[in-house]
């Protein structure tokens, strides 16, 4: 290389030297240099940071595909890791990584932001299920992509992206999804969670897996008695009625004080519930847990602006980040369109910071004796 071209970027030539000697002696002594990876990423990492034109671009591109070409599998490992949240690296390079074995090319396909719609598309062409099972975790990925990704009709790719609670799934795939999720109970418990399914998939999808339930319970541990038989019941209708007024059954408010005798009911166990998608039974349980009635958690819920749950989070100590899921987790509450006000959250945490747990804990003492 001659660098006489980085001539006006003299910073460069001691990090292109640096680079070299890394390379150099961890190619002679791989694992025995364990500074080795950090020394290289770190040149690299630099090298990115300088200012270059077009042409000297092009040039570094070059050292570093040769380079990536050269180095053991743990140094790609080690440069994907680094290279991957790095947002102005030449996209040769990250093509190089993105399309080695899964193991090197898994956080570039997940995390970096300078692949575009159509290199990953090439890439869901181009190689198979691991590689589209990472892809399907990035946290911004367009329609294409998404339809692309479901048309893959894998199992564990369907799995990846109902569960990507970052991203909003297409008709297409929520479609395919569905269709997937009738023989695979796997791929529908994080499907049926979503807040864009459409309610006639959600209530089609929530009859076949609950039928599913009771003659795997049967089939397992004999005929189900009555009890058994409600619970479940309640379980399927609680999801399937997309209009209910997300009130608690009786069944329900049993369950929870059940929990509560066994000193299971926590904060954990109820935002298990709640992710799950089950708001109906985490009302049952976070009124056994404060001591307020099911109704009155439940019109605090309705609230257009919750402040009412704010109060009675602050009083039993709930961390503000486990009230932010309680509040974006029960949004189907109050909003026919299921979209999330962002002014109105930013307004109700600021609202939970300025309560005062000691005047929480009178107001839901007062509101208790209702």
């Amino acid at each position: 290389m001659d660098l006489r071209l980085f001539e006006k970027t003299p910073q460069i030539a001691p990090l292109l030297v640096q680079l070299y000697e890394s390379h150099k002696l961890y190619s002679l002594a791989k694992d025995k240099r364990p500074l080795a990876k950090a020394e290289l990423t770190g040149a690299v990492a630099q090298l990115l940071e300088v200012e270059l034109s077009a042409v000297q671009k092009e040039l570094l591109s070059d050292v570093l595909v040769t380079l990536v070409r050269q180095a053991e599998k743990d140094m790609r490992c080690a440069l994907a890791e680094r290279l991957a949240v790095i947002d102005n690296v030449p996209l040769r390079l990250l093509l190089q990584l993105a399309n080695d074995e899964i193991s090197i090319a898994s956080p570039v396909l997940s995390k970096s932001p300078v692949l575009t719609d159509m290199d990953l598309v090439y890439i869901i062409k181009a190689h198979g299920p691991e590689y589209w099972q990472a892809i399907a975790e990035r946290e911004y990925l367009s329609p294409l992509v998404i339809d692309v990704l479901a048309d893959t009709c894998d199992a564990a790719t369907a799995i990846a992206l109902s569960a990507n609670d970052r991203i909003k799934l297409t008709r297409h795939a929520l479609k395919l999804l569905a269709q997937m999720a009738e023989e695979n109970t796997d791929v529908a418990r994080p499907l049926l969670a979503r807040s864009e399914l459409p309610a006639s998939i959600a209530r089609q999808l929530y009859a076949h897996v609950g039928e599913e339930l009771r003659l795997w319970i049967d089939a397992h541990f004999g005929p189900l008695d009555s009890a058994v038989t409600n619970a479940a019941d309640d379980i399927i209708i609680e999801f399937a009625d997309a209009q209910s007024k997300f009130m608690p059954t009786e069944e329900m408010i049993k369950a929870a004080e059940k929990f509560a005798s066994l000193n299971m009911l926590n904060m954990q166990m109820m935002m298990d519930v709640l992710h799950k998608g089950r708001i109906s039974s985490f009302i049952a349980f976070f009124s056994r847990y404060t001591g307020l009635k099911a109704a009155i958690v439940h019109d605090f819920l309705k609230q257009s602006c919750p402040k009412g749950m704010a109060i009675a989070c602050r009083a039993f100590g709930v961390q503000k980040a486990d009230f932010s899921r309680i509040y974006l987790m029960t949004n189907t509450m109050r909003s026919d369109d299921r979209m999330v006000d962002h002014r109105s959250m930013l307004e109700l945490l600021s609202y939970f910071d300025k309560v005062r747990p000691e005047v929480a804990k009178r107001i839901v003492e007062r509101s208790a004796e209702y």
